[in-house]
């Protein structure tokens, strides 16, 4: 910390008061080497927590050894399990299909399933095997549900199960006393989890056929009930299947054709039978013949052929030839009686024939004629009927549609459970033995030598680490290091606590009684380093506090001023921490001191007050140290108030008071103003205004850095010049090995009278870990 200004004292100015330049932020552990950890840091770690290290790693070592000494023989079995996802044919498809690590780690789940460890301990019986039931504790609960419960929790924590990524086995372990019960509980677990599952399956697909049976109960209602009133429709309404739709058109155009037909035929007959009787009329019989009219026909043939071959040979007298001439005309004479005979038979044949034909003629017109009329009548019918129809078609389609829905939901359902029934059990994510787990003979466990070596191992990076967390979560004030780091503060001295306290008599105090002590050595270090922050030819002012009551500001004013005046210097202590009572104000009553109080409101005249031996004003010589204590004390005053004070503000703010530390400062070396603490009231801040220097008391290993922060803050980190820790315990401190000097006051020893603070006991430090404080603390608390 570097001084920046100096007032000079003039009027209106009550003293000198110097300003500091704002602490800088501690350089960063990779730019400081100091601050960097190392091997010796992680030994001075464990030296200062080496009791609770070694507490540790031994308890932890030892626990493990004594339980591995005592356990019982434990044998593992193993049994390899490969996860196939089975489809409708049987073929596995975990190879072929994603997701297969998911299916693994669901199936390994299930292995380790309360319900699969039940269904072992079920077909094994394990509830009656001793050797299991010693695995349970040998006395497992007498109610059988809880007896079921720690049976299953024991199984669980007897097995364990592993998969790797990339691959379809699953490798379960038993863990027992008996290597036979540990194959068979390995072994057992695959049917389990196998039945377990087919029974679920079974469970869910009877569940399924059930709710679906009872669908298709309620859908073939539903249909037979649509089918029956499509029926009761078609009845009441004689709606024939296909009526009201083409098929009526059809039929209509069908008949209606067929009756055109028969009416055409039917002009057709009465036109025959008309050309029939026509015809009658004018038929010819010329051509008609018979059997008697064809013989005459040939004898008048050959008789003409023989008259012809006799006429060429004979004359006409010949007898044969008018034989034969007689005989032809009486032949042609009988044949033309005969053709006549014929020609009026073919005539009455011919006119019966044409009145019989004339009849069948009419008769067929008759019969196209009724015909046709007929087939007009069903035509009309039809039609008529087919009006009613297209007028009953929309109801009869959406009973027909209702009828078809209600017969497809049916077939449908009858499907699903026709699916269901047929579907495997096996279908679906199965798990096989691959590699059955066999007895092994083989002891896993206890393994003390190999188990004790890990658990010394983890104790102590546990131990190591509560060390580390120890250190870290401590805010705690022990070392100068801290102080710069945090605040850029330079630290003026470590005062040792004391086991003996400090007396309330001034010409007890250490330094007059044991100036070689270590004590009054570190004393005298300290003025020397406030000392320097004034030029020698200048008295000083210092402001001491603290930043909670109790941290022993009150003993450092004092000590200071002790050692001041053990050199050779003028000083005087100007208590004003006014609201509570302590060892300052022991001593003003045994020293006869005025009352601060009578002295601000000028009932005592400070210059009555037998002055300080005026040879012993400094005059810039080196530092006169005598050993006459009543010299000592006769160069110390103290100025104190023997009661609290209620308003110690309104003395701060007297002309008066400012009066007083002017004068003061001119009779005096060293003026120490003992100040309240900082976070108790804001006095101590006010005070700085009339003192040229301020100083924090910090009490070692209680003072945390957020206290210390905040007082810094509230006096203004340009006012504080630095820091002084009380109340050190030499013993400890060097025991943690900070680095710093005072690690090595033990080899210092011999410079020191009286006694030095030894190495502290293992009791000790178990007292001290208890909260146990040495009675020096105990004395200092309420100042």
């Amino acid at each position: 910390m570097n001084e920046v200004a100096l007032n000079q004292p003039g009027e209106g100015f009550p003293t000198q008061r110097r300003t500091y330049l704002t602490p800088q932020p501690a350089p960063t552990p990779a730019d400081d080497p100091s601050e960097r950890f190392g091997l010796h840091d992680l030994i001075r770690t464990f030296e200062r927590h080496r009791t609770l290290v070694l507490s540790i790693i031994a308890a932890v070592t030892l626990g493990t050894l004594l339980w591995q000494l005592l356990s019982p023989n434990l044998y593992r079995s193993t049994v390899n399990i490969q996860v196939e996802l089975i489809d409708a044919t049987g073929t596995n498809q975990a190879d072929v299909l994603a997701r297969n690590t998911q299916r693994i780690a669901n199936e390994s789940k299930l292995y380790r399933s309360r319900g699969a460890a039940q269904k072992v301990v079920q077909n094994l019986g394990l509830l009656d095997d001793p050797v299991f039931l010693r695995e349970m504790g040998g006395s497992p609960p007498k109610d059988e549900g809880r007896r079921m419960g720690a049976a299953i929790s024991t199984l669980l924590g007897m097995t364990s199960v592993q998969s790797e990524d990339g691959s379809d086995l699953i490798e379960l372990s038993a863990v027992a006393r008996s290597p036979q019960l540990a194959a068979r509980i390995a072994n057992s677990f695959p049917e389990a989890v196998r039945d377990s599952k087919r029974a679920r399956s079974s469970e869910r697909r009877q569940q399924l056929l059930d709710e679906l049976g009872a669908e298709r109960d309620q859908r073939m209602t539903r249909a037979v009930a649509a089918a029956e009133e499509l029926a009761d429709f078609r009845v009441n309404n004689r709606m024939l299947v296909g009526a009201g739709g083409a098929e009526d058109l059809a039929q209509i155009n069908r008949i209606a054709g067929e009756a055109a037909s028969a009416a055409a035929m039917g002009s057709g007959s009465a036109a025959r039978s008309a050309g029939v009787a026509r015809a009658a009329t004018i038929s010819s019989t010329a051509g008609a013949t018979s059997a008697a009219v064809q013989q005459l026909q040939r004898q008048e043939a050959q008789l003409s052929a023989e008259l012809g071959r006799l006429s060429q040979t004979y004359g006409s007298g010949y007898p044969e030839l008018a034989r034969v001439q007689t005989e032809l005309q009486t032949v042609r004479a009988d044949l033309a009686r005969a053709e006549r005979a014929a020609q009026q038979a073919a005539q009455a044949q011919s006119d019966a024939e044409s009145a019989r034909m004339r009849e069948m003629a009419r008769a067929e017109a008759s019969r196209d004629a009724a015909r046709a009329g007929q087939l007009q009548a069903v035509v009309s019918s039809l039609t008529s009927r087919a009006y009613e129809n297209a007028a009953n078609t929309p109801l009869l389609e959406q009973l027909e549609r209702e009828a078809t829905t209600s017969a497809a939901a049916v077939a449908e359902i009858a499907d699903q459970i026709t699916s269901v029934q047929s579907e495997k059990l096996v279908e679906g994510v199965s798990s096989n033995i691959i590699s059955p787990a066999i007895p092994s003979g083989e002891r896993i466990s206890p393994s003390p030598i190999k188990v004790t070596a890990v658990a010394l191992i983890g104790a102590s990076i546990l131990a190591m680490m509560l060390a580390f967390t120890i250190d870290v979560l401590d805010d705690r004030l022990r070392t100068v290091a801290q102080i710069r780091k945090y605040f850029g503060l330079r630290v003026f001295g470590m005062l040792p606590s004391l086991e003996s306290g400090i007396s309330p008599e001034l010409r007890q105090q250490p330094v007059f009684t044991q100036p070689q002590s270590l004590f009054s050595e570190v004393a005298r270090s300290i003025y020397a380093e406030i000392r320097s922050l004034t030029p020698l030819d200048r008295s000083q002012s210092v402001l001491v506090t603290s930043p909670l009551p109790g941290d022993g500001k009150s003993v450092v004013a004092l000590t200071v001023a002790a050692a001041a005046v053990a050199m050779g210097k003028r000083a005087v202590i100007l208590d004003l921490d006014l609201r509570r009572s302590g060892i300052l104000q022991d001593i003003q009553s045994n020293i006869e001191a005025p009352e601060l109080m009578d002295v601000v409101r000028g009932k005592v005249d400070l210059h009555a007050l037998a002055a300080p031996d005026a040879e012993a004003e400094d005059t810039g010589s080196d530092l006169i140290i005598s050993d006459d204590i009543d010299d000592m004390v006769s160069r110390f005053m103290l100025l104190s108030a023997s009661q609290p004070v209620a308003e110690p503000a309104a003395i701060l703010g007297s002309s008066r008071f400012s009066q007083l530390v002017l004068e003061l400062k001119s009779r005096f070396d060293l003026v120490i103003v003992n100040a309240p603490a900082v976070l108790a009231v804001r006095d101590a801040r006010s005070m700085c205004d009339y003192t040229d220097d301020t100083l924090l008391v910090a009490k070692w290993g209680t003072t945390t850095t957020e206290q210390l922060r905040a007082t810094v803050e509230m006096l203004g980190s340009g006012n504080v010049a630095g820091c002084i820790y009380n109340q050190v315990d030499y013993a400890e401190h060097a025991r943690r090995k900070y680095g710093d000097s005072i690690q090595f006051y033990y080899d210092t020893a011999d410079y020191f009278s009286g006694n030095v603070p030894g190495k502290l006991s293992v009791r000790e430090r178990i007292a001290r870990m208890f909260g146990a404080v040495p009675p020096f603390a105990k004395s200092d608390a309420a100042n």
